[in-house]
């Protein structure tokens, strides 16, 4: 009797500490309406029974990552990154409580930056320099 009580004992630990195991965890929460291919995937943490939300990934219809970046509270919050359906780097920048805070940079297909500015509280803030493929600067605009 006092072997079973120690298997059921054990059992019960082991069963506990699996529960808490954080792995990771992928839904499609939207498709594509041309090919039914994933648009739209958010990334969740899951220890035992409850689930986080702390991600999302938006997909082009050809199957490249479109835009990823980390989710906390329901809302953008951290590093994003955009990407051209050719899977180069489109654009980074960070949000923070669900918008745009901070340096945002969007780049040419060619890896030069096209557009970097600052954003302060999800609006444009300060000297905007847009340049061409070349990397020659063909406008500045100034954001109050």
């Amino acid at each position: 009797m006092k072997k079973l009580l120690n298997v059921i004992a054990l059992a019960l630990v082991l069963a506990s500490c699996a529960t808490d195991e954080v792995r990771h965890s992928e839904k499609v929460v939207r498709r594509h309406d041309t090919n039914n291919s994933p648009w739209i995937v958010y990334c969740y943490d899951v220890t035992g029974k409850d689930s986080t939300w702390v991600g999302e990934k938006w997909f082009h219809d050809n199957g490249v990552l479109n835009l990823e970046g980390p989710i906390v509270n329901g809302r953008r919050e951290g590093h994003f990154k955009g990407y051209y359906p050719s899977g180069k780097l489109m654009s980074e920048g960070d949000f923070k409580d669900g918008r745009r805070e901070g340096r945002g940079v969007v780049y040419h297909e060619n890896g030069g930056v096209s557009i970097e500015g600052d954003y302060r509280e999800g609006k444009p803030v300060g000297i905007w320099t847009f340049y061409n493929e070349e990397g020659e600067i063909i406008d500045v605009h100034e954001y109050e």
